[in-house]
């Protein structure tokens, strides 16, 4: 009966009341389910976080704990295993006072005012014995004293003892069948235990020793955020501790909660929202063309990535499907128009190479190395030569890509036409690898570089020579190449300009482009430079062994 009262209900509604009803439903079980999958998911994240933050604090501390504890076990063994010092409790003096003095002013004293100097965290070194040192110092006391002690558990061997907030490191000295001694070590308690005050508030810590007595806090805490804790323990290494770390389950909860709030209120705003847009949509058609308009406004807004697009097969469909079609057509043009930037980019720097006419070029010139070598002009047929083999280089047939040998050897073609032209005011060092020679890379490369150091960093005298250095190397799959000179250097400003402002010839930033347009945006120039001191431009190309 309340199935078909249901349904009979159901079937009286409106279209619009039934569109909006069932859309409700729909859209309010996945909501909920994923408001309950969003508190699971995020608790569980909350408690894995916070257990390995703990795990992590907790191997923190012990290794903090370690090396306290190690440090006073050295500075214990740095006095117990040290032989004068072990013989003072085992001389037979004979009432010789004298003696005693001298040893304790030459090695005792010194001994224990080293060892409080190495930390001023240790307040007391005291010594218990049975032998004939009584009543010599106000830190040596009879053995029957010691014993006496509430926290003495009678135990030989080395140990590290808490007791009234107070710690001590008890050791007994080396001694013989008649005379027995310790010495007891009082550390700061605070100072021990110090790196256990910082820790998370979500964080309970305690300590045990070997009998299972808690040694740190002096009461022991208790969890009062939540029953419900993770409880992890690691031993020290360098003491019978343990340190017992209990993480409460409160602050995740409480996280996890303030999250599933949050989605809470982003399910009822999202159930209103759509409450609000079935209402509107089944109320007016009309709202198609606003979600449409909504659509191209993005696209105004440079969102060319937006998709268009409707199943509908009425006019609105056609008109929203045109848009569409128009639009991945702008896409298509926009793309296009980018790859003739970067034809137009390599196309200008092939026109500025196929400026120079070769054959006319080097009929040219060696006509004037015939004449200069007629007039035994040898110097100026020297200039003739490098400059032929220079243009010869730089031209390389019209190929795109030289060796690096190659690339090279027209670098050293100009830079023997600069010296002669600057009176040989710089010298050139060469660092190549030799295997790299045969390597291949877009030519032309180093030559504005190289012009740029001479022009500009050299444009000041210096107080010592001129010094350029070229240098080529790889490694972990990126060919790197050096121009360094130690001319005047450059400012910051400087540095940025010369990468992005236009330059009247082939310069730097012609060079950065093509590098970027040919091998990715990942490679290109870096610029390193410091005024008075001077410039280093790195080249990075990628690097395949050959």
């Amino acid at each position: 009966m309340m199935i078909r009262l249901i349904k009979s209900k159901f079937n009286d509604l409106k279209f619009r009341d039934k569109l909006l009803l069932s859309h409700l439903i729909i859209a309010l079980i996945p909501i909920l389910l994923l408001g309950l999958l969003s508190f699971s998911q995020s608790y569980n994240i909350q408690m894995n976080e916070m257990n390995s933050e703990a795990q992590s604090s907790l191997e923190q501390t012990v290794n903090i704990l370690d090396y306290k504890i190690n440090r006073y076990n050295m500075l214990s063994e740095f006095i117990v295993l040290n032989r004068e010092f072990s013989r003072i409790f085992l001389k037979n003096y004979e009432d010789s006072y004298f003696n005693i003095y001298l040893d304790f002013r030459d090695i005792m004293d010194p001994l224990i005012s080293q060892t409080k100097f190495m930390d001023a965290d240790i307040e007391e070194v005291e010594f218990y014995t049975s032998g004939d040192l009584l009543g010599i110092r106000d830190n040596i006391h009879p053995l029957s004293e010691l014993k006496n002690k509430p926290w003495f558990d009678g135990n030989d061997s080395k140990r590290w003892i808490v007791h009234d907030k107070q710690v001590y490191l008890l050791q007994q000295l080396i001694g013989n069948g008649k005379t027995s001694s310790y010495m007891v070590i009082s550390i700061r308690y605070d100072s021990i235990f110090s790196s256990l005050e910082g820790l998370s508030e979500h964080i309970s810590v305690s300590i045990e020793n070997e009998q299972q007595q808690i040694i740190y806090p002096a009461a022991k805490q208790q969890m009062v955020h939540s029953e419900r804790t993770t409880e992890l323990r690691k031993a020290l290494n360098n003491n019978d501790w343990t340190l017992h770390f209990s993480v409460s389950h409160a602050n995740a909860y409480k996280n996890a909660l303030t999250i599933f709030q949050i989605t809470f209120f982003v399910i009822v705003l999202s159930l209103l929202i759509t409450f609000s847009l079935i209402y509107i949509f089944s109320s007016s058609f009309t709202r198609r063309i606003v979600h449409l308009k909504n659509k191209v406004d993005k696209v105004e807004q440079n969102n060319l990535g937006i998709i268009i697009q409707s199943h509908s097969r009425d006019e609105f469909g056609e008109l929203t499907n045109g848009i569409g079609k128009m639009l991945r057509r702008i896409n298509q043009l926009i793309s296009q128009v980018y790859q003739a930037e970067i034809a137009k980019k390599e196309s200008e720097y092939n026109q500025l190479i196929a400026q120079i006419n070769p054959h006319f070029l080097y009929n040219t010139l060696s006509f004037i190395n015939w004449r200069a070598v007629k007039k035994q002009d040898i110097e100026t047929g020297y200039m003739v030569n490098a400059l032929a083999k220079f243009y010869r280089t730089a031209l390389n047939k019209g190929k795109n890509q030289v060796t690096i040998q190659d690339e090279l050897e027209n670098i050293k073609a100009y830079l023997d036409l600069q010296f002669i032209l600057h009176d040989g005011n710089f010298e050139v060092d060469y660092q190549v690898d030799p295997e790299l020679l045969n390597y291949r890379i877009i030519h032309f490369i180093l030559q504005p570089i190289v012009e740029n150091a001479i022009k500009h960093g050299f444009a000041e005298p210096g107080e010592g020579e001129h010094q350029l250095a070229i240098s080529v190397y790889a490694e972990r799959g990126i060919l790197e190449m050096r121009v360094e000179d130690n001319g005047i250097g450059m400012s910051p400003t400087q540095q940025q300009m010369l990468l992005i402002a236009e330059s009247s010839g082939y310069g730097i930033r012609n060079v950065n482009d093509r590098i970027k347009l040919y091998y990715g945006t990942t490679y290109g120039l870096e610029l390193i430079s410091e005024a008075k001191v001077g410039t280093t431009v790195i080249i990075r190309l990628p690097y395949q062994p050959l």
